[in-house]
């Protein structure tokens, strides 16, 4: 949600645009801290917000890079996106050994796909298929929760609940 908001308060220019900046580039980030810390600790809660404040930056320099027609920046930042899901899916499934890291790269490429169809579907102002993207975005976010959530279950709790679905 606060990545659409953030893509169209770039485009738009909004007046709105420092507060959704901050809420997403501060706000998200630390909300995974503090859900993270419980579990892992302030060391992997810490390097993870790492992570998620670096992708956030490349999503801003991303919607920038389109915005102004840059061709070689939007592809040099996309390809960093992607390296960015590996390292996020290798980071991830090391911390849990619940989470598998294909499962989470894949997650992660199909995010940054939509991601980059929702920029693209707001710089055309194609309003139905910006819809339609973040509806999938969201539903990919349901499901990439639910793999999370599972996960962290069956660290504490072992392998009563059986294997995770990822679909």
């Amino acid at each position: 949600m606060w990545i659409r908001d953030f893509v169209n308060s770039i485009i738009a220019n909004y007046p709105s645009q420092t507060a959704i900046t901050t809420r997403l580039y501060a706000g998200v980030p630390l909300d995974f801290y503090n859900a993270l810390i419980v579990f892992y600790g302030p060391e992997v809660a810490e390097e993870f917000l790492g992570i998620l404040s670096r992708d956030i930056l490349r999503i801003w320099r991303l919607v920038d890079a389109i915005k102004s027609n840059r061709q070689d920046l939007v592809s040099e930042i996309t390809v960093a996106l992607y390296e960015g899901a590996d390292d996020r899916a290798a980071f991830l499934s090391r911390i849990n050994a619940y989470w598998d890291q294909a499962t989470w790269r894949d997650f992660f490429i199909q995010y940054i796909s939509m991601l980059n169809e929702l920029i693209l579907s707001i710089m055309e102002e194609n309003y139905e298929n910006e819809i339609r993207v973040f509806d999938r975005m969201g539903n990919l976010s349901v499901l990439m929760g639910n793999y999370m959530a599972r996960g962290i279950i069956q660290s504490s709790f072992g392998q009563q609940f059986g294997p995770i679905p990822t679909d």
